[in-house]
């Protein structure tokens, strides 16, 4: 099942690697995203094919066109606003066969991008997926 992510809710928690660069499409915050291999530039990842399922990141910021500069996250701690309420702390999140998008099911290559991990505010815990590609 793909889960629902509200580009606006996608923040930063902690990032320990990132990178940025062009898309080659329009992306949208909280996206997952590979490299064009004959562009360089960021575009959609998905779980149908191993070629597709290359994924380097998840997208912290959108490209509202091709060409616009974007910053994806390769390993760190990324608020998905309420995406990841129904699930368990430590779930794994896949990458799903839907262009860009994550699931609790693995797509038709299985690829782990994260888990999910707990966030402490004040008294409880928030669910953040922590990235590690």
């Amino acid at each position: 099942m793909a889960l629902t992510i509200t580009a606006a809710d996608v923040a930063a928690v902690e990032v320990f690697e990132q990178w940025t660069g062009p898309a080659a499409e329009v992306i949208t915050a909280g996206q997952m995203v590979r490299l064009d291999t004959t562009t360089g530039k960021a575009t959609l990842s998905n779980g149908t094919t191993a070629a597709e399922a290359r994924c380097r990141g998840i997208a912290l910021t959108g490209a509202t066109a091709a060409g616009i500069s974007m910053t994806v996250v390769k390993r760190g701690v990324i608020d998905l606003g309420d995406a990841l309420g129904d699930l368990n702390y430590d779930q794994a999140v896949y990458l799903d066969n839907t262009d860009g998008a994550l699931g609790t099911a693995a797509g038709t290559v299985s690829l782990v991008v994260g888990r999910v991990v707990p966030v402490w505010g004040y008294p409880t815990a928030d669910k953040a997926l922590h990235v590690d590609l």
